[in-house]
């Protein structure tokens, strides 16, 4: 009898144990998470849509798709295909009087080197090139378009969005985080936000809130990021627009080895002439 007792003891405290060990390791953080994908040729894949509405009409809409491919410090490069959308039906209607699609625009974009294909860009390509390259840190602003601006492949930027939430519903899917953050918040933590903008915002625009809500897994990884962010016109106080945008995240630890192309199809373009625009910012004041 005593030995049974004392097997039994056993047994409940070696449960007891276990179950200390298993509540003292806390699963990883969001941001943990993150940082753990991080390896060279692993990535994920993405999908964008952005509308920019003027006075509550659509201005621009945007879709964008495509690979990212991670290395020990972060993002190393993407490959994606975009297409943009001005007003309602205006370029619709530009291809139906023309008899013929007009195509998407794709960039491969690594650390210093950028590569773009499509609409736009022929003016710059000479006879038989179908790729333009722009060499350099400063160029590569010329790639970061809408429509999502908020970065959550930058630790800070999501570790700041987490810190921003007023509301978690948890779900057999994982949980959704609800927020806001302003502007000058996000200038402050975001590396490649600052890198859009010609300066920082202005004290009234810095205050702009940049609305969020966060799709997480069970594991911690993004789902999707919805992001609005409302600001006036210039010079005309009572107009604003207003821009949603809409990103899904899949395939995360995914196989991604991304490369350049030919190099006798590329065109560098710094020798195909002097016109080439300035890299866009954002208009915010």
């Amino acid at each position: 009898m005593r030995r049974w007792m004392a097997a039994l003891a056993a047994v409940l405290a070696g449960s007891v144990l276990s179950t200390g060990v298993a509540e003292a390791q806390a699963p990883p953080s969001p941001v943990q998470r993150l940082k753990q994908q991080f390896g060279e040729h692993v990535g994920l894949r993405i999908s964008d849509l952005g509308r920019v509405y003027q006075d509550g009409k659509p201005a621009v809409t945007i879709w964008r798709k495509g690979r990212v491919e991670f290395d020990a410090a972060g993002v190393y490069g993407t490959d994606t295909v975009g297409r943009t959308e001005l007003g309602k039906g205006v370029v619709r209607e530009l291809e139906n009087q023309l008899g013929q699609r007009l195509g998407s625009t794709r960039v491969i974009c690594f650390p210093d080197e950028a590569y773009l294909s499509g609409p736009g860009y022929e003016t710059w390509l000479p006879e038989g090139k179908t790729w333009l390259g722009l060499i350099g840190p400063a160029n590569i602003k010329q790639t970061a378009a809408l429509p999502q601006i908020v970065n959550i492949f930058e630790p800070a930027t999501l570790g700041t969005l987490l810190s921003h939430t007023t509301s978690r519903k948890k779900g057999s899917y994982g949980t959704v985080l609800q927020g806001a953050v302003t502007l000058r918040t996000l200038y402050r933590v975001s590396p490649s936000f600052r890198d859009r903008l010609a300066g920082p915002p202005s004290a009234r625009s810095g205050r702009i809130p940049i609305g969020f809500r966060l799709w997480l897994d069970r594991t911690g990884l993004a789902r999707r990021l919805t992001t609005t962010w409302k600001q006036p016109l210039p010079g005309r106080p009572r107009s604003h627009t207003t821009t949603v945008a809409d990103t899904r995240y899949t395939g995360w630890g995914s196989p991604v080895t991304l490369t350049p192309p030919p190099p006798e199809d590329t065109a560098d373009a710094g020798r195909v002439g002097a016109d080439f625009p300035e890299p866009a910012v954002l208009p915010i004041g």
